[in-house]
């Protein structure tokens, strides 16, 4: 099923600071099941709320959001980007939970009437984990679920280290398809790259501060949990085997196989996650790019642990 995609742009107020912020929607529903949705007043599962890799844009995860309104219960999915205008703050989280409120009582003007508020799982991929998670931590009653595909945020970093990998993993996946010949892959590769270069060039060109850019990236080194993390939703943790930016490893540092995560989960979820409903981890195949080069595969299983996966009619 093709979705149906809008764009739209605009600015939230967020304490007397104007974020502008670009939203991306995907409506795969059918005429059928928006008019159902219409008089019930709410989808039929989470709307689910996209946050994008450090310096992409809307258009950065194009697989992933199309793929996250196919196979969700609800069939909506928006992919929200959002530039506080002194960058590296906690004004980009706040900014999400704005723009997704404002954008839910849009598609459904009529919730307030029905008395059950519409809620939305927020996902992020690599950076957009961590900004996603503090999202999800600053209203768990509109963010009741977070999932995190290769989500940077859960353990601290070295700024030139996350930058050198990421170039790295960059380098190592396009040589490995272009021997394999697997042009889908390396197309998708060149796209991800030039919008991720198009969106900093984009910040640098509105701020004006290559200060800013350089906040930004100490912003996305930080970790995001901790013991007295306040989150109490359910958490789902997504991450790539063969990922060498936002490694699996450095989160469970003394575990040899995915295998062995199971028993280190309880220690892992008091000392990140104390008060979550529920924390599940799981390690797929793949790479740091693998969430939008195999995007179906992550999000079935990701979806399908949170109970948002649409089933087949």
């Amino acid at each position: 099923m093709d979705g149906e995609a809008t764009r739209e742009y605009g600015s939230v107020m967020v304490g007397g600071e104007a974020v502008q912020f670009e939203l991306r929607t995907v409506d795969a529903r059918s005429e059928a099941r928006r008019a159902h949705d219409a008089r019930a007043g709410r989808p039929a599962g989470n709307v689910l709320i996209l946050v994008p890799g450090h310096g992409q844009t809307v258009d950065g995860p194009r697989n992933l959001l199309t793929t996250a309104a196919e196979l969700s219960c609800s069939g909506i999915a928006c992919c929200i980007d959002p530039v506080p205008a002194r960058g590296g703050d906690h004004a980009e989280a706040k900014a999400i939970v704005a723009i997704a409120r404002e954008t839910i009582a849009c598609l459904f003007p009529g919730e307030m009437q029905h008395g059950v508020p519409i809620q939305a799982t927020v996902v992020g991929w690599s950076h957009g984990g961590g900004e996603a998670l503090r999202a999800a931590s600053q209203d768990p009653d509109l963010f009741p679920q977070y999932l995190g595909l290769c989500p940077a945020g859960l353990v601290e970093r070295r700024p030139a280290e996350l930058v050198c990998s990421f170039f790295q993993e960059s380098m190592r996946v396009a040589g490995r398809n272009l021997v394999w010949g697997n042009m889908r892959c390396i197309l998708t590769i060149l796209r991800v790259g030039a919008n991720l270069l198009k969106g900093l060039l984009w910040d640098l060109a509105r701020s004006r501060s290559l200060r800013r850019l350089i906040a930004d990236v100490r912003w996305a080194c930080r970790r995001v949990p901790g013991p007295t993390f306040g989150y109490t939703g359910e958490v789902v943790l997504l991450w790539a085997e063969g990922d060498s930016v936002v490694r699996w490893r450095d989160a469970f540092q003394g575990c040899n196989c995915g295998q062995e995560i199971e028993r280190s989960l309880p220690d892992f979820s008091r000392d990140n996650f104390p008060l979550a409903g529920r924390v599940e981890v799981l390690i797929l195949p793949g790479d740091h790019l693998s969430p939008e080069v195999d995007s179906a595969s992550f999000l079935t299983a990701g979806l399908g642990l949170l109970g948002q996966l649409r089933q087949p009619q």
